[in-house]
């Protein structure tokens, strides 16, 4: 019970401390003009702090390219007045790129236009389907390894039993990836267009979790389950970019986002639906180095003797005691 009460309490001051008050921190925008124009909008814009960060680009098409290739999350062309925008991250960052460079063109004596180049699903206005999957995918690969550990042991009796719990463990990925993808694109018509590049982010994705816990329960016992718990669930989904895009969040969720499953897979979720796949590679080496040490933890923890917790009337669970 109290380290129940300690996960509740953890549970609560992440959530509220990482999604309550989204402050905008040098997010990358592009500017595309001469150096001097890039230079004025940034001495305009120099009483917001470190909101920006402005970068220069010399056409509107290398602007758009830096957008779709996730350099930046707009681009402002300052001879048209003309911004740039993706709403596939929802309404926050393009809105506040609306509301800040609205008074830039007024000060030109200009009306804004406005150009989504990478529009949201019709379905996925405010941008959460990719963290709603994706916390879907987490959730059910730490408890199918909470649930085989309890049930079985918390480590394998052997490195055969190991094995064979991995392999158990990668068909799981594999089907539940399928269907977390069927339900976005077949059940509800969002997403769509990737289906098997979606499938394989989503294996991957619950095979890294799956295996994480199971190496961490091998370690820990029951402990392993809720470490797990606290670095998956606590400090992951306040950081995976969801609600709020990385650089709207505070400096810790900020700093540990890109380093937890769960910002890899809502980024590598998007990235293959929205953005052509620019960008995939960094979220997939995440997941991959989770997968790769989870499971080679596992392996050598094998036969490792923690306390065994079992459903009272299961069979007796194979391992040393």
């Amino acid at each position: 019970m109290v380290a129940v009460f300690f996960l509740s309490a953890a549970f609560i001051a992440s959530y509220l401390g990482g999604l309550h008050a989204p402050r905008p921190h040098r997010v990358p925008v592009a500017v595309v003009g001469a150096p001097e124009a890039t230079a004025r909008i940034d001495a305009t814009l120099s009483g917001q702090g470190e909101t920006f960060d402005l970068r220069t680009y010399p056409t509107p098409a290398a602007a758009q390219r830096a957008i779709q290739d996730r350099d930046v999350y707009g681009a402002y062309v300052s001879g048209e007045a003309r911004l740039l925008i993706t709403s596939a991250f929802g309404p926050t960052a393009s809105g506040l790129l609306r509301d800040t460079f609205g008074p830039v063109a007024a000060a030109g004596g200009r009306t804004l236009s406005v150009q989504d180049v990478v529009p949201a699903d019709p379905g996925d206005r405010e941008g959460l389907v990719p963290f709603y999957l994706v916390i879907g995918w987490i959730v059910s690969a730490y408890l199918v390894a909470a649930i085989v550990g309890l049930y079985r042991g918390m480590a394998a009796a052997t490195f055969r039993d190991a094995v064979v719990r991995l392999a158990a463990f990668a068909v799981y990925a594999a089907v539940t990836g399928a269907a977390g993808t069927l339900i976005v694109e077949n059940g509800y018509g969002y997403l769509s267009g990737s289906p098997w590049l979606l499938t394989g982010i989503g294996a991957l994705c619950v095979f890294a979790v799956a295996v994480t816990t199971a190496a961490a329960e091998s370690l820990l016992g029951i402990i392993g389950t809720a470490l797990a718990i606290l670095v998956f669930v606590v400090l992951g989904n306040p950081s995976a970019g969801g609600p709020w895009p990385l650089e709207f969040l505070p400096p810790f969720w900020r700093a540990i986002g890109p380093w937890l499953p769960n910002w890899a897979g809502t980024e590598a979720v998007r990235d293959a639906v929205y953005f052509d796949g620019h960008d995939l590679a960094r979220p997939l080496i995440v997941l991959a180095v989770y997968a790769v040490a989870g499971a080679v933890l596992f392996l050598l923890l094998a036969g490792r003797s923690n306390p065994v917790q079992r459903f009272p009337g299961t069979p007796h669970a194979a391992g040393p005691r």
